[in-house]
């Protein structure tokens, strides 16, 4: 499945940059994400991603691996985690894009991800709607954190 989604922020490009690379406010962000921390800074980060779909309540520890970075321009990561208890695997591979001049940047989010297991059998239908709403729910998070910001 991919998404995308992109958010017009009335704030420069650096403090945008600095707000992704800041985990515990980036993160903070994204509903159902706990328990991040930084393994590596720039590199590698883990985090517990909760969330109820349909009938079932996932819980992927996940780790995130930043491949490629461009300063103030892009960012590509991919992240992966499996929920044992219900049998199902997510993959995700992100790629960020810093756009605009001045006091305006223009953040898009580009994802694609694939869900196996019993999770899956739910149908690309709920899990898209599921997911669209947290992205919608992420990038007005992040643009009211760094409006809001002095």
């Amino acid at each position: 499945m991919q998404f995308q989604k992109d958010v017009e922020i009335r704030a420069p490009r650096e403090k945008v940059w600095n707000f992704i690379w800041d985990v515990d406010r980036f993160i903070s962000c994204l509903p159902g994400c706990k328990d991040a921390k930084t393994i590596e800074a720039g590199k590698r980060y883990s985090a517990t991603m909760v969330e109820k779909v349909g009938p079932f309540k996932v819980e992927f520890p996940t780790t995130i691996e930043v491949l490629e970075t461009e300063k103030l321009t892009r960012i590509k990561a991919q992240a992966a985690g499996t929920d044992n208890k219900i049998s199902s695997r997510l993959k995700v591979e992100l790629e960020v894009n810093l756009t605009g001049e001045g006091e305006t940047t223009f953040l898009s989010f580009v994802a694609g991800v694939d869900i196996v297991g019993k999770l899956a059998a739910l149908g690309h239908g709920i899990i898209k709607r599921k997911a669209d709403q947290a992205l919608d729910e992420f990038t007005q998070a992040v643009k009211q954190r760094l409006e809001g910001d002095s």
